[in-house]
C-alpha cells in the first residue's frame, strides 16, 4: 500500500486521516523518506494564519519580484502564492484540521487550483495534509473552487482528481 501511495503523490496530493497522530505521523514521515522530493515539513497543528506565515518566512518559501528592504505579509503571501505555482517541492501539513477554516479552505483551494492547471508532464509543487478525519472537508473544499465555462467535471469529481483521501 505505501509503494502505491508514492506513485499517487506524483499525480495528486494526500489527505492521511484516521489512526492516532503518532500513527499519521509515521506515515507522513515513511513517505518522505522514500521521496526524492525537497521537503518542507510545516509545524505540525498550526491554527493561525500567521504560523503558517512565519514558517514561509523562516524557510523563505516565496520568491520577491523586486528588491525591498522589508516586505509586507501580504507582499509575501502574493510572492508564496508565484513560488507554489513555480516550485516542484514537497510541503506537509501536519494536523491540519486546527487551522482557522477559512485559511484551511484557502490554502486547499490554492494547492488544488495548482494541480488542476498543471500540464501534461509539468511538475508542481506537492502537498501532503495529515487530520484526525476527512470531516466533511471535500464537501467544504467543492463549495469553494470555480469551474471552468467548458467544464465537464462536477466540483467534486475535480476535487477528487486532484486530492487523494488515504485512512489508513
Amino acid at each position: 500500500m505505501k509503494h502505491e501511495i508514492l506513485k499517487i503523490l506524483d499525480k495528486k496530493h494526500l489527505l492521511i486521516v484516521g489512526k492516532s497522530e503518532t500513527e499519521r505521523r509515521n506515515f507522513v514521515g515513511y513517505i518522505i523518506e522514500n521521496t526524492n522530493y525537497e521537503t518542507f515539513r510545516f509545524p505540525a497543528g498550526m491554527k493561525l494564519f500567521h504560523e503558517y506565515s512565519d514558517f514561509v518566512k523562516k524557510e523563505q518559501l516565496y520568491q520577491p519580484w523586486y528588491e525591498a528592504k522589508k516586505y509586507s505579509g501580504n507582499q509575501i503571501l502574493d510572492f508564496h502564492r508565484d513560488w507554489i505555482s513555480e516550485n516542484n517541492s514537497l510541503l506537509v501539513l501536519e494536523e491540519f484540521d486546527y487551522m482557522e477554516e477559512s485559511w484551511k479552505m484557502e490554502l486547499f483551494r490554492l494547492f488544488i487550483h495548482e494541480t488542476e492547471n498543471r500540464r501534461k508532464g509539468e511538475d508542481k509543487i506537492k502537498v501532503i495534509f495529515s487530520q484526525n478525519s476527512e470531516n466533511g472537508l471535500i464537501d467544504k473544499l467543492s463549495h469553494i473552487i470555480t469551474l471552468k465555462e467548458s467544464e465537464k467535471r462536477t466540483k467534486r469529481q475535480i476535487i477528487e482528481q486532484n486530492l487523494e483521501l488515504i485512512n489508513i
